[in-house]
């Protein structure tokens, strides 16, 4: 028995680092050869993504994106309070983890938002999750 958790548990870590190459593999793509993709689901989602130079813009492009795909569902006030989901104020976890966990989600706890945001997207997000302060 012990076998197939450890089977199970070194599954579920190359998983992780797949999805996390994938991630980082699309950014360093689009970096090299352009966006192709981002146009069209940022037009799906009815505005164009901000220049990443324009900090405040991001933000505001980062909350609605975690508006719109109702990621406040389960991490709520906004990501300042647990819920269904973790609190995302003050996180302690990474950028690589934050990445890998919005594009491969975690079974039966998140879902997958790989077919929904760009890198672009995803980037936007963690600058809100990243500037989050306690509601007054």
């Amino acid at each position: 028995m012990g076998d197939r958790r450890e089977h199970a548990e070194s599954f579920r870590i190359m998983k992780q680092w797949i999805a996390f190459g994938v991630a980082f593999g699309l950014a360093a793509a689009t970096s090299l050869f352009g966006d192709t993709a981002g146009p069209v689901r940022a037009a799906e989602q009815g505005s164009a993504p901000p220049d990443a130079s324009d900090k405040a813009a991001q933000i505001a492009h980062g909350k609605s994106l975690f508006i719109g795909n109702g990621c406040g569902w389960c991490h709520e006030g906004g990501g300042r309070k647990q819920g269904r989901g973790p609190q995302l104020m003050d996180t302690q976890r990474d950028d690589e983890f934050i990445i890998n966990r919005i594009v491969g989600g975690a079974p039966g706890r998140m879902p997958s938002f790989a077919q929904q945001l760009t890198d672009t997207d995803i980037f936007a997000i963690i600058a809100y999750i990243r500037s989050l302060k306690p509601e007054s």
